[in-house]
């Protein structure tokens, strides 16, 4: 650090009354002015190897958007934080021990220690800036605890071994109405490191991101009135290990306005999240690629326009439907009138992976198409007459896979003539209580598959890749035997009652339907 910073830092005074011009720093706190410059020199020699850089970047970029990837099955989601620029953070290289609010109007690189009782970190600058977090604890009486008013981006670093507190207001004073997170930044925003990030979001959000939000590691703690972690471009997450308790929504991004955005992505990590209303919210697109993810709690487990479902273990608990194209009861669905012209804009896509869902309503309900085309896919659907285990509105196309989803009887959905892999409409002649063991077996005695029902039901969907045509399965109860299944075309049906739609579109009623 030089001794012009040393001097400010000494002289908190003299900082407070240059800061309490911007509108980011409010009455009553002490602020410190850190200020650096980065060498011209510097700035020119990097000009060609950005550009080497870029360019290729931005060819290859354009023939992702322009033509795609060749599958109508999986999404190409990538956010437009820039990665070569995260590695070119020019300007200072300071360690800062807080004490007073501090106010960061250069580029660089800032390793923070100490204590903010009552105060802030704001950014207001051009540039790339990046906070080392290495034991910060900072609570504000009157807004964010981190703000970043304007940059190109910034990158919040958890020191290894390092716990790191971040704590707002409940109540905000002065600032404009977006501005509602404990760490709120108005440009993109990367988090990353390995140490703990805890973020307490007493007035509305934990952590928000009015553009792009990647997450690539560390470890986050976030318990907030209103939504935990929000972007509303996009919310990217690499890796890292959360544990979320939110009053809204778990994980939501929320641009309702331009199509191409409000996307959620997650490659891995492992996500624990109970939320007052969705786990995961997507206005247009969410892919899951991997990771562990629980939702605990949640009103609709995971909910946007299109869900595609690539690999991971994901559990669902909630109270209407498990996962959702695109709208539900409540007033958190995507923007229909975004994808009002045709049900083909929504649509549900399982291509891997190992999914359970426990819900009151449907398990898994798309507004468009249903299709499964691999993966481990349980359901221990609703218990009542109104909802079915698995809903869609055009139709389900069961490709590959396992499928075990059980419920009530009254509203079914079964997969459709478009489907390659054979499956069974079950429907049982009394109502089975939770912990029923329902299991399906080769005439040989080999199990194929068993599941133990957390609740009552009276109708089953199951499929196996290993379902022949032709073909004769056995179906136990409890491990005894209740009935015998000859195979004979798409989905076969096996009893009578309540209502069955072969996943081919239209309104289910009910009444049998083949």
């Amino acid at each position: 650090m030089t001794e012009d910073n040393e001097d400010l830092i000494k002289n908190g005074d003299k900082g407070a009354n240059e800061a309490r011009n911007e509108n980011a720093t409010k009455e009553g706190e002490q602020d410190v002015k850190i200020e650096g410059n980065a060498p011209e020199k510097r700035k020119k020699n990097l000009l060609p190897t950005i550009l080497i850089i870029a360019i290729p970047l931005i060819i290859i970029g354009l023939a992702i958007l322009f033509f795609g990837t060749g599958s109508s099955n999986t999404s190409t989601l990538g956010n437009n934080i820039d990665e070569n620029a995260l590695n070119i953070v020019s300007g200072n290289s300071q360690t800062i021990e807080l004490t007073g609010s501090t106010k960061i109007t250069q580029p660089g690189v800032y390793t923070l220690t100490g204590t903010i009782e009552n105060g802030m970190i704001s950014i207001n600058t051009n540039g790339v800036v990046q906070l080392i977090l290495n034991g910060v604890n900072i609570t504000n009486n009157n807004g964010p605890a981190i703000y970043v008013e304007n940059a190109k981006t910034v990158i919040v670093e958890t020191a290894e071994g390092s716990t790191n507190i971040l704590t707002d207001s409940p109540t905000y004073s002065g600032w404009d109405e977006d501005v509602c997170g404990a760490l709120f930044s108005h440009d993109d925003l990367v988090l990353q490191g390995s140490g703990t990030l805890v973020v307490n979001g007493n007035f509305e959000d934990g952590i928000v991101g009015k553009d792009d939000l990647k997450i690539i590691s560390g470890t986050y703690i976030v318990d907030s009135r209103d939504e935990g972690i929000r972007g509303r471009d996009s919310v990217y997450i690499v890796d890292g290990n959360f544990e979320i308790d939110a009053g809204g929504d778990a994980i939501k991004a929320n641009n309702s306005d331009e199509v191409a955005k409000g996307w959620v992505k997650i490659d891995g990590g492992k996500i624990v999240a109970r939320a007052g209303d969705d786990g995961i919210h997507a206005e247009s697109s969410l892919e899951i690629n991997g990771g562990d993810i629980s939702i605990e709690k949640s009103y609709e487990g995971l909910e946007a326009a299109k869900i595609t479902i690539n690999g991971g273990e994901i559990s669902v608990y909630t109270d209407d439907d498990g996962l959702n194209a695109a709208g539900g009861n409540d007033s958190s669905s995507p923007n229909m009138a975004r994808y009002q012209e045709s049900s083909s804009d929504y649509a549900i896509y399982i291509n891997g992976g190992k999914i359970y869902v426990n819900s009151m309503g449907d398990g898994i309900d798309s507004n468009g198409a249903l299709y499964i085309n691999d993966g481990i896919v349980i359901v221990d659907g609703p218990t009542n007459s109104a909802n079915g285990a698995l809903d869609s509105e055009t139709g389900i196309i069961y490709k590959g896979g396992t499928v075990v989803a059980v419920g009530a009887s009254g509203m079914v959905a079964v997969p459709g003539n478009s489907s390659t892999n054979y499956s069974m409409s079950v429907f049982f002649t009394q109502n089975y209580a939770a912990g029923t063991k329902i299991s399906v077996r080769k005439s040989n005695g080999t199990t194929i598959f068993e599941h133990t029902s957390a609740k009552s039901f009276q109708h089953a969907v199951l499929g196996s890749d290993e379902f022949e045509n032709g073909e004769t399965y056995h179906i136990y109860i409890n491990d005894e035997e209740y009935t015998s299944v000859t195979l004979s075309g798409t989905t076969t049906q096996v009893g009578n009652g309540g209502g069955m739609m072969p996943g081919g579109g239209g309104q289910q009623m009910p009444g049998r339907r083949m």
